[in-house]
């Protein structure tokens, strides 16, 4: 589906900057709709594309052949190979790049690189040579969502916890939830990339394909239906919790229902994938090519951190330590009666950053997790029933 220059013939990419499709050859540029691929067949339901495959993860991506890739967008293997051609069915609409490969390696520079405790091995890899833009399949929904749960939650009275049940319903009309139309690509991962302004989608036109990889859905009928309820409900279940005056908030029983309205849009969304491996571990950050959002997180220098963490521990104590010795011999009184205090202070101080540094770790161990999933790698690869 490669599409050619009318001034030279050469190969065409579409460049998110210009929003247009330029020729590397001449240097001319037009707009996707201005352009037409002579192979292609109008009214058509369907479109041929390449298909490349990943001898190492075993990945299939689909590709114009206008992207000369050397390695796997998912795993970072150079072993891609040349599959087959194949006819996809054509969706209803797409979402154009915006961020450009340059601009989304800056804002995962700006998340991440500058931070001292990622290795600089890593730091060298974030290059836009080392970044894939790919085209997410997704479902626009527009349903009527009900539910009913039934909420445990602790309250404090008279110096004594008691657990509380409390019962919410209600109905809802969403209208366009993106549903991720992908078996693989987690629900996770896909909801933290969002959100998508879908008022910019375009009607789908395989111009805009040039350049980057794109997959289509593997989601049964039933599939998406159970994952539009997944979705309403994560909506509907935060909006839920936020009506409970109570700690520690759990959801014991959940009923729902959906209709879903006419059918479902099927539209291409953008991310940037950055994959790499480091000490084995297969690693992946992920842009939304729309917003630039970064997902994801990067491996840290474990010396680094625990050299930083032992020298904080010995300022804080000495800090604490002269604070003290200084404010006895202002008050003449008898620095010895100062020393539970020596001692119960950083013990406090050192407890209240522990609580604190111990909840964002578990925020970094959960996105590392998505980050090093090699589910990601193997996302849109294809899987006999």
């Amino acid at each position: 589906m490669a599409v050619i220059c009318d001034n030279c013939s050469g190969k065409l990419f579409f460049n998110p900057a210009t929003q247009k499709l330029e020729c590397v050859s001449c240097g001319s540029s037009f707009r996707p709709e201005d352009v037409c691929d002579k192979d292609a067949e109008l009214h058509s339901r369907y479109y041929s594309t390449r298909v490349y495959s990943c001898r190492h993860c075993g990945a299939e991506v689909i590709t114009s052949d206008t992207e000369a890739s050397t390695f796997c967008v998912y795993c970072g293997n150079p072993a891609i190979v040349f599959n087959r051609i194949s006819r996809e069915y054509k969706p209803d609409g797409i979402l154009p790049f915006k961020i450009t490969k340059e601009e989304a390696v800056k804002k995962i520079c700006e998340n991440f690189l500058n931070n001292p405790f990622v290795p600089s091995e890593v730091k060298k890899k974030a290059v836009p040579a080392n970044l894939r833009g790919i085209y997410i399949p997704y479902w626009i929904v527009n349903a009527d969502y009900t539910e009913a749960d039934i909420i445990s939650g602790e309250i404090r009275r008279n110096k004594r916890t008691y657990t509380e049940l409390y019962s919410r319903a209600g109905k809802v009309r969403f209208k366009n939830i993106p549903v991720d139309g992908s078996k693989i690509l987690t629900d996770d991962l896909s909801c933290k990339l969002e959100p998508y302004f879908l008022e910019d989608c375009k009607v789908f036109d395989e111009d805009y394909l040039n350049g980057f990889y794109s997959n289509t859905s593997d989601l049964s009928l039933e599939e998406l239906k159970s994952s539009s309820i997944h979705r309403c409900h994560k909506l509907f279940g935060d909006e839920v919790m936020k009506t409970v005056k109570a700690a520690n908030l759990k959801f014991l029983e959940s009923r729902s229902w959906i209709d879903i309205h006419d059918d479902p849009l099927y539209m291409m969304l953008p991310a940037w994938f950055f994959t790499f491996i480091h000490k084995g571990k297969p690693y992946t950050v992920l842009v939304n090519g729309q917003t630039g959002k970064v997902v994801g997180t990067m491996p840290w220098d474990n010396r680094r951190v625990v050299l930083l963490s032992l020298c904080i521990l010995t300022l804080v104590l000495g800090l604490t330590g002269v604070l003290f010795w200084c404010v006895g011999k202002t008050m003449s009184v008898n620095r010895d009666s100062f020393s539970p205090f020596l001692i119960a202070v950083p013990l406090l101080l050192g407890s209240a950053c522990f609580a604190k540094g111990r909840g964002g770790l578990s925020r970094i161990m959960r996105n590392l997790k998505l980050t090093q999933s090699r589910d990601i790698f193997r996302f849109v690869k294809k899987r006999q029933e």
